[in-house]
């Protein structure tokens, strides 16, 4: 049994002609299909870069992608709108997570920090970060404890308006720039997803 979401999302694919046979990318001029759709379900790094990179040039890949997020589970292996099944577990563990953390915070998110400005510490990971994204790179960069540079990147992220989970190294080094520039004086978008 399909959700609304799940079927709105099965009619969108199955509108293209292609994608029953799991070829929706791999198509020539004249609508032939030019990749083997097992290439979607062989194993393997090699086969699933393939596969991912079919899935590149896709016109509904964000929909397949969802359709397979949602089926619970039914959607388990191959690639599936250019990520590998162990990688939608990881999404769905990720929005499983989020789910739980707006549920804890009462469905709201912080409060973004008027005139924000980043604190020396922060300047200094936010330096770091945008030489290498990377939060153990950055500790070992910055010869700090690791736990220690987490902390500041939470404090960081909620100091701007997002939860310390929901931003990226990159996503987190831009927002701030963003911030200081006067670029970006708000904060996120307060809409809460469901």
């Amino acid at each position: 049994m399909h959700s609304n979401d799940q079927s709105v999302t099965l009619a969108e694919l199955q509108a293209h002609r292609n994608w029953l046979r799991r070829a929706c990318a791999a198509t020539d001029e004249l609508g032939e299909r030019v990749v083997d759709p097992d290439l979607f379900y062989r194993p393997g790094p090699a086969s699933e870069a393939d596969a991912k990179e079919v899935c590149t040039g896709c016109l509904i890949r964000e929909t397949c992608l969802a359709y397979a997020l949602g089926s619970h589970g039914a959607q388990e292996d191959g690639v599936w709108g250019g990520l590998t099944a162990a990688e939608r577990r990881v999404r769905r563990r990720h929005e499983r997570k989020r789910r739980a953390r707006l549920a804890s915070y009462g469905g709201h998110r912080p409060e973004p920090v008027a005139n924000w400005s980043p604190s020396p510490a922060q300047a200094t990971l936010l330096k770091a970060l945008a030489e290498e994204p990377d939060l153990r790179a950055a500790a070992d960069t910055l010869e700090t404890p690791f736990a220690n540079v987490r902390w500041v990147f939470a404090q960081m992220c909620e100091q701007l308006g997002f939860y310390p989970d929901e931003l990226t190294e990159s996503e987190l080094v831009e927002t701030a720039a963003e911030r200081i520039s006067g670029t970006d004086t708000q904060g996120p978008e307060l809409g809460v997803a469901a």
